[in-house]
């Protein structure tokens, strides 16, 4: 069973590129079900959030301007962050 500070290897690997975006969305979703199973609601509503907000908004300005670095960057820092949180409780 993979742990929070497996996620967030795998998330320093791959946030280099926006190439990865679609990795590490599969990254998110195992992350989502990881806390679902460990009934860590306040991880859940996190990762959910990352999901559901950083994650739109880098597809909506990838599909607007087709350089969507910041939104990048903002969608992998609040997923790392959430993690960050969780690992230290």
């Amino acid at each position: 069973m993979q742990t929070a500070q497996d996620y967030l290897q795998q998330i320093r690997e791959h946030r280099s590129s926006e190439g990865n975006f679609e990795t590490l969305c599969g990254v998110l979703q195992e992350a989502k079900t990881f806390a679902q199973q460990n009934k860590n609601e306040t991880l859940t509503d996190e990762l959910n959030e990352v999901d559901e907000k950083y994650a739109s908004e880098y597809r909506k300005a990838k599909e607007v301007s087709g350089n969507a670095w910041p939104e990048f960057e903002k969608f992998v820092s609040q997923f790392e962050k959430s993690l960050t949180e969780a690992n230290k409780t």
